[in-house]
């Protein structure tokens, strides 16, 4: 067995996407790997924001103020973080402080230093007292062998680099290693720092890390065509998001191969105002501090600072507040959706409410701990949005690049706040100039593995275009503020709208129905779905086929003891929604016997076999988003079964017309929802009380798919053309019994 790590999380869903019932190696990302694998004896590692309490205690007699740092206990929770950063930095590459106050031979931080310094021994001594231990005071450490147990040898992706702490780790392991990374000008003299080996820009390499080889790896060479665009205002870009995408779906890029790359991950809260039809999901959640929770407790920590105003955002709840103990008061007011984030964590916080002098600084505590949570799978789109991370090791046929301006392309943050980039060299700790071009690898693998690129930035008086353009080689591009307006509001519809005339439009998903009214008549499609002219008059067959529908959709989840239970319940069922007793009436003369025959033939469907009542499926095929209902389905050991029921005297008339995709649709969405099963699907007509196999016609669907923008190109020709006798002579028998004869004003 071998095991497998990854950079990211993303990384390991992506190769575990295709990978079905077979035996799987143990897989990893890099951090879980390399937190698990480590072990110190005796130690129990401390609380990510616990920490930070210890910390606090630490600096009480230190003058943390020289070090541009607040003492107050609630700002100091916030700048704590850039104190742990650069102790973690010197960790992870085994450099000590005294080192770095030896290199700073101008005394320019000499002062910070022996600060710094006196901290992380207060530190320390506090952790040991009660029997902590922080990564970066690890001084010795065991193998967790016990995590390797059935591996043969291990193999990792990497995206970046290694640091000094994490070779340590692997050279104590006593198993063959094998590192796969991708070298280019950027990330080079890393790799080589890092491996002490010579590698060259462009190749993919296999390097096995116990012997010192290198064996390189042929890859095919992409040659992506990247466009380069710019705004005056930040806000446009939402609308070169949602116009690029068009563009790609349209060039026939496959929606789940797009990838909206953010170096601000803030701007998707702009993509999430505009995308109202749910056509991205984004990779890096909803903060939990939109919830309402989260809401209310900081409205009650602002008054409790003495914020009058925010007492009205909590003056509902305050008096329970002040009465409750803090972590019951948050689980009995959170909504199941947000117990569901913060639940684990509730569970950790009762350790913890004992440690703090009083409730306002535990709740605070609690803020912190909240403030980085997120609500996952934020929409459920094909698209993916995402953060520049989260891209790492990824590949994508269509990337859309935002904010590609100079202080967000690179943006390594304000990490170099204690030491210059001379004394980080003399430290042999990574420059600023390192972590950069660190940035730039992830941007520069993205691109070169993409398609087609769509890159665009922010030119006014205040913002400039990245100087990392100009190492990629790529013009500046023009100004389109007026090439894309308005398109967000265009192109915001369901997964994606193709439009071609601002008169006619088609509206995506489309359900085989509309697709067919489409094909056969363009006109009836305006009618009904463009300018949405309904036929308000029910029929009787369309009436009892809607409580039909209804009826068996209610009880088909229970379970029956036998057909005649079952008929029995359809029947009350059906009779419950029709309350007029003369139409009651005509209705069991018509159907009972049929009902009862469907119950017998059905209920040996049923008995052995998980139901799912009605559904609405979504899926893309051939670059096209489809949709249709399904009135059951099916699930057995080793089949599934979509079925449509079918109430019409002549419901399978046309059951042979080319344009007839209903069970196409049902075979192709189960395909990929269940890869191991068997797939049928079924047509029941009730009026005859029959089962029909469904009729697949993938090869007709993916023809008029593939023509469908030229369709729709000679739709627009024959609506807006007054004199059309020759197609109205081609669909007489369509057109005879259309209810638009009127609106259409054909003389037919």
């Amino acid at each position: 067995m071998k095991l497998r790590i990854f950079t990211t999380s993303r990384q390991v869903r992506e190769f575990l996407k295709n990978k079905n019932n077979e035996l799987l190696d143990k897989i990893y990302t890099l951090g879980e790997f390399l937190e698990k694998i480590v072990v110190v004896d005796g130690k129990k590692f401390i609380d990510k924001d616990l920490r930070k309490k210890y910390l606090y205690e630490a600096i009480k007699n230190v003058d943390v103020e020289k070090l541009g740092i607040a003492k107050e206990f609630i700002n100091f929770f916030e700048d704590s973080d850039f104190i742990f950063s650069f102790f973690n930095e010197l960790f992870l590459e085994r450099v000590d402080i005294d080192k770095v106050i030896l290199s700073d031979v101008y005394l320019d931080y000499e002062e910070h230093l022996m600060i710094l310094r006196e901290i992380r021994e207060n530190y320390k001594k506090l952790l040991e007292e009660n029997g902590y231990i922080d990564k970066f005071l690890i001084d010795d450490f065991k193998i967790n062998n016990g995590l390797l147990d059935g591996v043969e040898q291990i193999e990792i992706k990497l995206e970046g680099y290694l640091s000094r702490f994490d070779l340590e780790v692997l050279e104590k392991i006593d198993k063959p290693i094998f590192i796969n990374f991708d070298v280019d000008g950027f990330n080079k003299n890393l790799l080589e720092k890092s491996f002490k080996i010579g590698v060259e820009e462009g190749k993919s390499y296999l390097y096995d890390f116990k012997n010192n080889k290198l064996k390189e790896i042929k890859k095919e060479e992409k040659k992506p065509q990247v466009s380069v665009e710019y705004f005056s205002e930040r806000i446009s870009q939402v609308d070169f998001v949602f116009a690029k995408i068009a563009q790609f779906v349209d060039e026939g890029i496959d929606p789940e191969k797009i990838a909206v790359v953010l170096p601000d991950e803030s701007f998707s809260e702009f993509l999430k105002l505009f995308d109202e039809y749910e056509n991205l999901n984004f990779a890096m959640g909803e903060s939990f501090t939109n919830s309402d929770i989260y809401i209310k407790l900081k409205a009650i920590y602002e008054y409790l600072l003495g914020d009058e105003k925010a007492y009205k955002k909590c003056e509902d709840v305050y008096e329970e507040f002040e009465k409750s103990e803090l972590i019951e008061f948050i689980r009995s007011h959170s909504s199941s959706d947000e117990l569901k984030v913060i639940d684990e964590e509730l569970y950790k916080l009762e350790a913890f409410k004992d440690i703090f002098d009083n409730k306002k600084d535990f709740l605070y505590f609690v803020l912190e701990r909240f403030k980085n949570k997120s609500f996952d799978d934020v929409y459920s789109g094909k698209i993916t949005c995402m953060g520049v991370l989260e891209s790492r090791g990824m590949e994508f046929d269509g990337v859309i690049l935002l904010d590609f301006n100079d202080e967000s392309v690179p943006n390594v943050g304000e990490s170099d706040l204690f030491l210059n980039t001379y004394i980080r060299k003399l430290s042999s700790l990574p420059t600023r100039q390192d972590k950069e071009n660190l940035q730039k690898h992830y941007y520069f693998q993205l691109v070169k593995n993409a398609k087609k690129v769509a890159i665009s930035y922010v030119k006014n008086e205040e913002k400039a275009p990245s100087r990392f353009l100009y190492e990629l080689n790529l013009p500046l591009g023009e100004n389109v503020d007026e090439k894309y307006k308005n398109t967000a509001i265009k192109f915001s519809s369901k997964k994606e709208i193709t439009e071609y005339d601002d008169n006619f439009e088609v509206k995506f998903p489309l359900f085989p129905t509309t697709l067919k009214t489409l094909l056969e008549c363009p006109k009836k499609y305006y009618f009904s779905k463009i300018l949405e002219i309904t036929n308000e008059e029910e029929d009787e067959e369309e009436f009892f086929g809607n409580i039909f529908h209804d009826s068996i959709k209610d009880i088909i989840s229970n379970k029956f003891s036998s057909s005649d239970e079952y008929y029995e319940a359809l029947i009350r069922a059906i009779t419950s929604k029709i309350s007029d007793k003369e139409l009651l009436f005509e209705v069991l003369v018509k159907w009972d016997d049929k009902i009862r025959k469907f119950c017998e033939t059905d209920y040996k469907n049923i008995k052995n076999a998980r139901i799912l009542p009605e559904e609405t499926i979504r899926f893309y095929y051939e670059g096209v988003e489809l949709a249709a209902r399904v009135d059951r389905i099916d699930i057995k050991d080793d089949e599934v079964v979509l079925i449509d029921y079918k109430t019409s005297k002549n419901a399978l008339k046309n059951e042979k017309y080319p344009y007839e995709f209903q069970t196409t649709f049902y075979y192709l969405w189960a395909k990929e929802k269940f890869p191991d099963k068997n797939i049928r699907t079924v047509i029941w007509d009730l009026y005859e009380s029959k089962m029909i196999e469904g009729i697949i016609k993938e090869d007709i669907l993916k023809n008029v798919l593939k023509k469908l923008p030229n369709k729709v190109k000679e739709a627009e020709d024959i609506i807006f053309e007054i004199d059309d006798k020759e197609f109205v002579k081609k669909r007489n028998d369509i057109c005879k019994y259309c209810e638009y004869q009127i609106a259409c004003g054909r003389d037919l």
